[in-house]
């Protein structure tokens, strides 16, 4: 398939460019940055990146775009995607998440090309579901407790809408948390392991911690960009599709296993700055609706997700100079 991929030099992009390469697909790919961060180098021209900005550059560029590069599917990963960061800038977070998925579509639609779309959104947008929709299907309420939740709830809606007034071959997807080697340590499990493997290295004495009773569904990023590509060819346009592993990991139980792979003694020091306002205490994903249509089910355990993302943080933290 020819693949093209917003915001392909994230985390979650060069995952996903990894896995369409080794499935045999074509891929270019779309950066605001127009070029491959240092972790990703090993895709240079392998992969092609297109310098394109999905707030500052016009529709009208984007569909022509489009219509040069004649895509089977276009998977939109371009996003505002620190939940958190978003209340400090919900304008921002809105004008990307929304604002640039309209673009898309409305690209699309004026491209004469007709490519499978898939949309990815974000499980938290249910916000702090009531008891009684634990685990979480696609029919629990959507309550966003953040900027960034509910833009992605809205480019769902947007993706229905496409679907039904347009006949886009749109399908969406909410991902609960993910995690993996290469990920920022600016999100939890990272972080942990980042504070670790700084610990090992005699930089800092501890690994400082907030709230460690959350829970949360995490799937390994190589599973997530897999479910991808199955919905791409296996999802019903219109749809909406959860994923995740059905598994609540306790934070505390995560930072433990981390510890236990230490080639030293971790202390661990709970600093009251880092417990957030809103912090949702359980949320774990219902993917039976995804499974039903592709097959598709996780293959990476939580524990070798945590090793991987380790062994990552021990190589960057040898790779930083001084």
């Amino acid at each position: 398939m020819r693949a093209l991929v917003t915001g392909i030099s994230g985390f979650v992009g060069g995952h996903l460019t990894d896995h369409l390469l080794e499935a045999g697909d074509l891929v270019v790919g779309l950066s605001a940055r127009g070029r491959w961060p240092q972790e990703l180098a090993h895709l240079e021209g392998h992969a092609r990146i297109e310098p394109f900005d999905l707030v500052t550059n016009s529709e009208a560029e984007l569909a022509q775009l489009i219509q040069r590069k004649q895509p089977d599917v276009i998977y939109h990963l371009a996003a505002w995607s620190n939940p958190q960061a978003s209340f400090s800038d919900p304008h921002g977070a809105w004008t990307l998440n929304l604002g640039g998925s309209l673009k898309l579509l409305e690209a699309v639609r004026c491209a004469a090309v007709r490519p499978r779309i898939v949309l990815v959104g974000s499980g938290v947008c249910y916000g702090n579901p009531a008891p009684e929709w634990i685990p979480v299907t696609e029919n629990c309420p959507v309550r966003p407790t953040n900027p960034y939740a509910a833009s992605k709830g809205a480019v769902d809606l947007l993706g229905i809408q496409h679907a039904l007034a347009h006949q886009a071959d749109v399908v969406m997807v909410r991902p609960f948390n993910h995690a993996g080697p290469r990920q920022s340590p600016t999100y939890v499990l990272a972080a942990l392991a980042h504070q670790v493997a700084l610990v090992e290295a005699g930089i800092r004495p501890c690994v400082e911690v907030g709230n460690l009773d959350v829970r949360r569904d995490f799937t390994d990023v190589r599973d997530v960009v897999r479910a991808y590509r199955l919905l791409a060819t296996q999802g019903q346009a219109g749809e909406i599709y959860n994923l995740g592993s059905g598994n609540g990991v306790r934070i505390a139980d995560a930072l433990e296993h981390l510890r236990s792979l230490a080639r030293c003694e971790v202390p661990v020091h709970v600093d009251a700055t880092r417990v957030r306002a809103v912090d949702q205490p359980l949320l774990v994903a219902d993917a039976s609706k995804l499974q039903a249509a592709t097959g598709w089910k996780p293959s990476y355990s939580i524990e070798q997700t945590l090793a991987d993302i380790l062994d990552h943080a021990r190589l960057e933290i040898n790779r930083t100079p001084g």
